[in-house]
């Protein structure tokens, strides 16, 4: 654990999310520029890192990087949490949730959903249901805890809500495909950003603590 803190003595841990989230932006925004007739609630965010798109590999490697570097935040957060007096126990464990989560974006990264269509959807389950299982339980340790605030606890759960409504409306897609189609893509885009905005707002949070 000495290393690991060493890390984090030489670069605190809310620069990792905000490089994280910067690395992101660089590779969405020319994504999306050179995306044919880009639409919210057409294009999935999936369809970016896909050869139909001229940067699709640009994207697909900032992409990756992303989970990378919310990997190591998610380590020094969760050393932070455990600085402040939380069960290390509980702490590894929501550790291994959020981290499979993340890695079920560079999963995504790497096997996109035109080449590789059922690796790409077996990682994109991960990185939902991993993260839902995340958000809820880093809302009940922070509500636990004296340390964090009910509106610190309850943004987890908004965070979360995002992800289910994109799940429902993702099951029923795969049961009856004309039923909600631009709600699915409008949903996942209203996740992902949502996604964003939490490892934004705790590595603020860890910075000003």
């Amino acid at each position: 654990m000495e290393r690991i803190d060493k890390i984090f003595e030489k670069v605190h841990t809310s620069y990792f999310a905000f490089i994280g989230l910067a690395i992101f932006i660089i590779g969405l925004i020319p994504a999306i520029l050179v995306e044919p007739n880009f639409s919210l609630l057409v294009t999935h965010v999936s369809y970016l890192g896909t050869p139909s798109n001229d940067l699709y590999i640009f994207f697909n490697i900032f992409w990756f990087i992303t989970g990378v570097f919310m990997i190591i935040f998610l380590l020094g957060f969760t050393r932070y949490l455990q600085e402040k007096g939380l069960d290390v126990k509980n702490t590894w464990i929501v550790f291994i949730f959020s981290v499979l989560s993340a890695a079920g974006i560079c999963g995504m990264a790497i096997f996109n959903s035109e080449q590789a269509y059922n690796t790409h959807f077996v990682f994109e389950l991960m990185f939902f249901f991993m993260g839902i299982l995340y958000l809820f339980s880093y809302a009940y340790i922070e509500w636990k805890s004296s340390e964090f605030s009910m509106i610190q606890t309850v943004f987890n759960i908004i965070v979360a809500v995002f992800f289910i409504i994109y799940l429902i409306i993702l099951v029923v897609n795969r049961v009856q495909s004309d039923i909600l189609p631009e709600a699915q893509s409008l949903t996942e885009w209203l996740f992902l950003f949502a996604n964003l905005i939490w490892f934004l707002e705790n590595g603020i949070y860890v910075l000003k603590k």
